[in-house]
């Protein structure tokens, strides 16, 4: 796996975990499987490349291309196990990786409570200066209420007097 494809999966990975609500355990679970994935396909791959080599090796004994196919064999053997070694420091880049995820899709998810909490506040803080207004227009309007019963008293007192 090239590296662009391997940093493109961790973002790819990490993208998902984060719009699909995961947290960091499950970040680093998930970089870990791959990573355990990525070791025994190295394990795989090198012990496959020894078993070819092996056996070229074998055909090639006692015929006039014995040294060529022992050559073969041997850069069999080897991109094995250098494609093993390339795979095993990739799963220990990925679970670091995976370890950095988590602690990032963390603190994403600490802000996001706080961002949640402070606009809670905030909104309880608004309902709270609603209601004060509230009262506020409540006890202008019992005043503009009784002024309003005096200014028509007032008023029907001159037009007419009172009848009391």
């Amino acid at each position: 796996m090239n590296r662009q494809t391997m940093i493109s999966a961790v973002v790819v990975s990490g993208l998902t975990v984060f719009v699909g609500g995961c947290d960091s355990q499950q970040v680093e679970s998930g970089a870990n499987g791959t990573a355990r994935g990525m070791e025994r396909t190295g394990a795989a791959i090198e012990s496959g490349s020894k078993t070819v080599g092996e056996k070229l090796e074998g055909a090639g004994k006692g015929t006039k291309a014995e040294k060529a196919t022992d050559a073969t064999a041997a850069v069999i053997e080897k991109g094995g196990e250098k494609t093993h070694e390339l795979l095993d420091k990739g799963a220990d880049k990925l679970r670091d990786a995976g370890v950095s995820a988590g602690k990032a899709v963390d603190a994403a998810g600490e802000k996001i409570k706080e961002t949640a909490a402070s606009a809670k506040e905030k909104l309880g803080e608004a309902g709270q200066k609603l209601k004060e207004v509230g009262h506020q227009a409540a006890d202008e309007g019992k005043h503009l209420k009784e002024k309003a019963g005096e200014g028509l008293k007032a008023l029907k007192e001159k037009v007419g007097g009172s009848k009391e």
